[in-house]
């Protein structure tokens, strides 16, 4: 049975974060009793869903971040080294250097960030009704992918950051991205 790294990773910060050990259990079975790669990932997210509140949510995605190795971490360790400037200019070059992620700043101070999730698309030659389910708004499931985006955009700018807000995709509106908030923290 394919265990999922990723799934493994969230609750290992769960607990290096103090999650209650039920909580950790409730989502650990569905691992190991679930029979398809597909549904576990989406029961995970559900459960994970209703288990855990929203604030509690964006607290893990900005304290464990999931998926932040690969080409995109490694391209976000090369900006971190090389972008100067103020942080205008920095979110310009990551926008112009067509490698990252879209990046606004707004004139707030905050930074509003798109990503997609490779694990949400849906796969053409092969449909899945279990990816289908998942994208119907399951917070979770894109939470994740905001999280990694989140913490490879915070070491590509050198900043000290939060989540805000993620603007989950709704249910038929054809997305697949969503944008999210990120508030520079001072300091």
């Amino acid at each position: 049975m394919q265990i999922s790294k990723r799934r493994e990773s969230i609750t290992q910060a769960m607990a290096n974060y103090g999650f209650e050990g039920d909580v950790i259990c409730q989502l650990e079975e569905i691992e190991k009793k679930v029979k398809t790669y597909s549904a576990r990932k989406r029961m995970f997210a559900e459960k994970f869903d209703e288990l855990l509140t929203e604030e509690q949510r964006l607290s893990l995605w900005e304290y464990g971040g999931m998926c932040t190795g690969g080409e995109t971490g490694a391209r976000a360790k090369k900006f971190a080294k090389e972008l100067t400037g103020s942080l205008a200019e920095k979110v310009a070059h990551l926008n112009e250097s067509g490698q990252f992620y879209k990046v606004e700043l707004n004139e707030d101070g905050t930074i509003t960030a798109y990503c997609g999730c490779h694990c949400l698309q849906y796969r053409i030659d092969k449909p899945d009704k279990e990816d289908v389910k998942l994208r119907e708004k399951i917070p979770s499931a894109y939470g994740c992918a905001a999280g990694a985006a989140f913490h490879n955009i915070k070491k590509a700018l050198g900043v000290n950051a939060r989540i805000k807000s993620i603007d989950y995709p709704q249910k038929g509106d054809g997305r697949n991205y969503m944008p999210f908030v990120i508030e520079v923290i001072e300091g």
